[in-house]
């Protein structure tokens, strides 16, 4: 609970022992007074207590939201930040597949070597962010599967031809690897627009 939480409902306290209080002098006032003096008394009373009831309720309620609102934020900045690994990983696979240094290729080929369902899935390090992401963000994830495929499939062949430059066929490889790279990389873009749109609705 905030610290502008407990000093409202200190001050609500405050009221309410007030209210006791003045209840309780006005006992005294209407024991000597009508029947109808004291019914009285004693809906002021309880109106006082139940406004006490719902005050609670909703600073209770806002601090909820805001909780909520705070752990959503986070989770997606655990989602940008993976999907910024992801951007990065996909370019260095393509950069090596195309490269003639040993050292980027070789790493290139090393990322390759991962299980694709794994580098294309969130880590089970964000298990629990996923709670809070929307339908439509986990939605655009699982399409990155088949692209990701394809990405790789192409990848390893072109990586595979020694004259990659020179020969007619590598270069139409590579270019199909650029395809795909490039529509892994409109995915990433659609899942971080629809993580804009769920951080300015809620």
């Amino acid at each position: 609970m905030t610290s502008e939480s407990i000093s409202l409902i200190f001050n609500l306290a405050t009221v309410f022992i007030a209210l006791t209080i003045g209840v309780r002098v006005g006992y005294i006032v209407a024991a000597r007074g009508t029947k109808r003096d004291m019914e009285m008394i004693d809906r002021h009373f309880e109106s006082g207590r139940q406004l006490l009831e719902r005050q609670q309720e909703i600073q209770i309620e806002a601090d909820l939201r805001k909780r909520a609102r705070e752990e959503m934020k986070l989770s997606y900045e655990a989602l940008g930040i993976w999907l910024h690994d992801l951007e990065r990983t996909l370019d260095e696979i393509h950069f090596g597949a195309t490269s003639s240094q040993k050292r980027i290729r070789d790493k290139a080929q090393a990322l390759i070597g991962n299980k694709p369902w794994e580098v294309v899935s969130p880590p089970a390090s964000l298990a629990s962010a996923e709670f809070y992401w929307s339908g439509e963000v986990r939605r655009n994830i699982r399409k990155f599967q088949a692209p990701y495929a394809y990405f790789i499939s192409r990848t390893r062949v072109a990586m595979s031809e020694v004259n990659a430059n020179e020969d007619e066929g590598s270069s139409q490889f590579d270019q199909k690897c650029w395809e795909h790279r490039n529509e892994l990389h409109s995915i990433i873009a659609e899942v971080k627009d629809q993580a804009r749109k769920d951080l300015l609705v809620n």
